[in-house]
């Protein structure tokens, strides 16, 4: 019995009988069984393949959204996005179209007002785009921080420098192909009236030589949970207060589980579809800023480490955000000094000043 077990098990190993104690030769049932298991190993899916094939939300040509976490078809998450300045003083809004900006960031610029920077992927069929400002040096790094194309009209004489020294194409307004992709409405006055469509963006990338293809090895920065988690802790955050001068804050929806946007005393809107802006996170970062000129540009420290709120779903944690130099991507953390991962969704970024606050009710 001992005997035709160790047969069988040598056989299995594809093992001739020889080295088993016997003189007879292999049969062919041993060798096609060996080169079926060759086969079989040969061919097996690797890690990543397994996981997307037993992934039941996601069908063959789809992925997570490296900007929302969201199901999107690969031919939109597979495009680098646009990273778009936005006119954000009364005179010029509403916006259009930023409705479509999967990311948005609000920082200060001079004299007090913000500009928004929409970060849009989902754009080739967005059919107006604006009013679009000009480049403030440190929406170079918001910009990068996404792998983003950077398309403004103007630029503070700051941005320029970082746009030479650091050798940074753009899809500049104030260039020769300015009518080919921005043009002038007549419904409103310049410089509030410039804006772009998505078939126009395509062709300024064309006449700049920039790809819309990410790096090969390119990894996203930001990480979601596949479903909605509420965070476990935190302080409540039913209405968060962004201490900007056009005084923004965030109204929590709980039927929609979004965070509706409001700024100058009314609700934010978007000015083609008449729809309230909402986001399912809001991130708070916290920098140190300063006035660098007579004209009072700002600049912010963006490169180091401080504080914010990461905030979701009512409640706000407070978190650590990172960025070794400007080579680097901002990352989040929490109190424990793990990684936070956002819910899927649309994310605003309030860039304050560390010597405001942002408050909650």
């Amino acid at each position: 019995m001992k005997k035709k077990l160790i047969a069988v098990l040598c056989a299995s190993m594809a093992l001739s009988l020889a080295a088993c104690g016997s003189k007879t030769a292999p049969t062919e049932t041993t060798e096609t069984e060996t080169e079926m298991k060759i086969e079989t190993e040969t061919q097996a899916p690797t890690e990543t393949e397994t996981k997307e094939t037993e992934d039941p939300a996601l069908g063959k040509d789809e992925m997570y959204s490296y900007l929302t976490g969201e199901v999107v078809s690969k031919d939109v998450g597979l495009k680098r996005p646009y990273a778009i300045m936005l006119n954000n003083i009364q005179d010029a809004l509403p916006q259009s179209g930023i409705l479509y900006a999967e990311v948005v960031y609000e920082a200060q610029v001079e004299a007090g007002i913000t500009r928004l920077m929409g970060v849009f992927q989902d754009v080739d069929d967005v059919e107006k785009i604006g009013s679009i400002r000009s480049a403030r040096h440190y929406y170079i790094d918001f910009a990068n921080d996404n792998e983003a194309v950077y398309v403004h009209f103007g630029q503070s004489r700051f941005a320029q420098d970082r746009f030479d020294n650091e050798g940074i194409t753009t899809i500049s307004g104030l260039s020769s192909y300015t009518y080919d992709v921005f043009y002038r409405s007549d419904d409103r006055e310049a410089p509030h009236n410039v804006y772009t469509t998505g078939d126009m963006l395509a062709t300024g990338l064309d006449i700049v030589g920039l790809s819309r293809d990410y790096p090969e090895d390119y990894t996203p920065r930001l990480k979601f949970n596949r479903k909605d988690t509420p965070l476990k802790d935190g302080i409540d955050a039913s209405v968060v207060n962004i201490p900007f001068d056009s005084q923004p804050w965030f109204e929590y929806d709980e039927e929609t589980g979004l965070y509706k946007r409001f700024q100058y005393g009314e609700p934010h809107i978007d000015r083609e579809t008449e729809e309230q802006l909402a986001y399912k996170n809001v991130i708070v970062q916290y920098v140190y800023e300063t006035s660098i000129s007579n004209e009072d540009h700002q600049d912010l420290t963006l490169n180091g480490t401080g504080q914010g709120y990461y905030i979701t779903d009512g409640k706000a944690i407070e978190i650590t955000w990172k960025r070794a130099d400007n080579d680097d991507r901002t990352k989040y953390y929490d109190a424990d000094g793990n990684e936070i991962r956002l819910n899927p969704g649309k994310t605003f970024f309030e860039v304050v000043s560390d010597s405001k606050t942002v408050t909650f009710e």
